[in-house]
């Protein structure tokens, strides 16, 4: 009973954190950071962009609020701070480094689904679009759990709660 008090905090906390968080982007002038992406995406691609949307042969990309690699940052600020362990500095530390890695990845994800976009068609980016979403998130989520258990220095999930 008192593991599943545990996760059941874990899980109310993760969902404050994240709904809190995504109400924050969404209420957020993130204007400037889209159009910043889609300048450096088109840029790299060698094609036009106006504000936060990027022109190819095959259409118009909008770059929005989901495609700053935010949402993803907010996953992570939700797992990394509902959890007991480490302590909050530690959690911060990880939270900034995790969050600017993520940014990282994300311009590299979208770069990629544009690059499909302008080569094999609009389709076959939703599709890389979709698949490279979710994979990242796996992937941070493997690294994270991964780090975290070092850092905090446990064997067991359960030690983190």
């Amino acid at each position: 009973m008192i593991g599943i008090r545990k996760e059941l905090l874990f899980l109310m906390k993760f969902f404050l954190i994240y709904f809190l968080l995504q109400a924050a982007i969404q209420l957020s002038p993130l204007q400037p950071l889209q159009e910043f992406i889609a300048g450096i995406e088109a840029a790299m691609l060698g094609l036009e962009n106006v504000g936060n949307t990027i022109n190819t042969i095959n259409g118009l990309f909008v770059i929005n609020a989901s495609c700053t690699g935010l949402v993803s940052a907010s996953v992570l600020a939700a797992v990394i701070f509902a959890l007991k362990k480490p302590d909050l500095k530690m959690k911060a530390a990880l939270f900034i480094a995790g969050a600017i890695a993520l940014f990282l990845l994300n311009l590299a994800r979208v770069y990629l689904v544009l690059l499909v976009a302008v080569n094999i068609g609009a389709e076959a980016a939703e599709i890389a679009h979709t698949v490279s979403w979710f994979s990242t998130a796996a992937f941070i989520l493997v690294l994270w759990y991964i780090g975290v258990k070092r850092v905090a220095g446990i064997k067991n999930f359960g030690e983190l709660m």
